[in-house]
């Protein structure tokens, strides 16, 4: 058996000076981590390097979101900041990408109708289309809400239309975003006119206890399928739908049909296989590629609502908000509250990431080619796990879970460098605690002998 050093004593002395040398070990490794803390993202993982860059949404914890593209190094080679919230990024094409965002505006500048409606300040979203060469705004559509919390733009959509004289193919622009304040998706055209919309009270009934301000149907993704159908993310419903426009017609009509995809399809407790989920693809035979959040993993369910590949866990992913299936099987995903962006082998093993320095909400992996029917994001065309024999991946830990979460709580409301040391902090805070207690008693002793 061991004999510790004299000098730390006996009793109350001993572990009073082991806690307190605790507590200096913690605090210097806390200040370590954050002097060693990179400002840019930097590559974490590259046993599989992919070919090309990918455009990262950072939404950011505290007024810090932007939007990136990372080369296969995790060099920022593309930024463009935003004073608030960056949730999408998406490429329209060589040198053109569309930027969802949200601002916090202050009430002296917000419209009047929000200077005095109970809230702190407004929120300005808009969606930008944005050329990269010069990060100049080539088309915006904005409108402004209640405050940023849950009032945020999420996502957007770009597609086209057939329109004779609107264009040299005969094409023309649409853009069908998901307004989460007002719990409605709708679609522009390039002259910023509506040309349709769904409200969630048209179909759903909104609980009594809860005001038109309130947090109901967290609308948080909007995909087009094909002409006439959207997919869309209810997140607060666990459930992803498909919204039918104009029986298809996308001629302006206001009638949609709504089809319930995935989830028990209302506002009620957890759901039985979704959970929180944000940003569903749909790939090929139907399958639903979903970054299921509040389970800390990614599921592929096939057109039965079956899970037939899941990657995650508590032990390997923290909150993931996005996940796309590339072209090669491996799955693209946005680690959100592990602040980094990976991706998933087809033998369910993480051969690449990024840690982003900041909260990722949106990743797209850039195509070789602009040809025609290029896509950044993971669509229709891509492999599902059952043809691609995917194997399931990641591990489960409950401290992990919950040790995550306090860690990430702690960056919205702390300095962000306080959030990232928060388990050396708190080994810190309770050593320390520990030592005057002990230290306490130890006096006590001596000063009854």
């Amino acid at each position: 058996m061991t004999r510790l050093p004299d000098w730390l004593g006996t009793g109350s002395e001993r572990r009073a000076k082991l806690l307190a040398c605790l507590a200096v070990l913690s605090i210097a490794v806390a200040t370590v981590g954050v002097l060693a803390a990179p400002d840019q993202p930097r590559l974490t993982v590259a046993a599989e390097s992919p070919e090309n860059n990918t455009l990262v949404a950072l939404q950011g914890y505290k007024h810090e979101g932007k939007a990136v593209e990372l080369t296969p190094a995790g060099e920022v080679v593309w930024e463009y900041a935003e004073p608030d919230d960056v949730f999408d990024v998406e490429a329209l094409g060589p040198d053109r990408v569309q930027v969802s965002t949200a601002s916090e505006v202050a009430d002296r500048n917000c419209p009047e109708r929000y200077r005095n409606d109970g809230f702190p300040n407004c929120v300005r979203n808009s969606l930008r289309v944005v050329e990269q060469s010069s990060n100049e705004v080539l088309w915006n559509y904005s409108w402004y809400d209640a405050e940023l919390h849950e009032h945020e733009l999420h996502d957007a959509d770009h597609y086209t239309v057939p329109a004779k004289g609107s264009g040299a193919d005969g094409r023309a622009d649409r853009w069908v975003m998901v307004d989460m304040g007002n719990d409605r998706v709708f679609a522009v055209n390039r002259q910023q006119e509506i040309v349709w919309e769904w409200n969630a009270t048209e179909t759903y009934d909104r609980p009594r206890r809860m005001g038109p301000e309130s947090d109901w149907t967290h609308m948080n993704d909007v995909d087009r399928l094909r002409p006439g159908a959207f997919q869309v993310s209810l997140r607060n419903f666990d459930t992803v739908i498909e919204l039918h426009v104009g029986n298809g017609s996308e001629s302006g009509e206001r009638s949609v049909r709504v089809e319930p995809v995935v989830g028990p399809n209302r506002f009620a407790g957890k759901g039985d296989v979704l959970y929180e989920q944000h940003n569903p693809d749909r790939l090929a035979d139907d399958h639903l590629l979903v970054a299921d959040s509040e389970h800390d993993r990614v599921v592929e369910l096939n057109a039965s609502g079956e899970v037939v590949w899941r990657f995650g866990g508590s032990g390997t992913l923290d909150w993931p908000r996005d996940a796309d299936r590339l072209s090669n099987g491996h799955t693209l995903v946005a680690d959100s509250y592990n602040d980094r962006v990976v991706e998933v082998s087809d033998e369910g093993e993480v051969v690449w990431a990024v840690e982003t320095g900041a909260l990722p909400y949106e990743a797209d992996r850039l195509p070789a080619e602009w040809s025609d029917g290029a896509r950044a994001e993971g669509s229709s065309d891509r492999p599902t796990a059952t043809d691609a024999n995917l194997a399931d991946g990641g591990r489960e830990s409950l401290v992990g879970r919950y040790a995550g979460y306090v860690v990430a709580i702690s960056k919205y409301v702390l300095p962000a460098w306080v959030g990232r040391q928060m388990p050396w902090l708190v080994v810190a805070a309770v050593s320390l605690v520990g030592a005057v207690v002990e230290g306490v008693r130890w006096r006590g002793v001596r000063v009854r002998r």
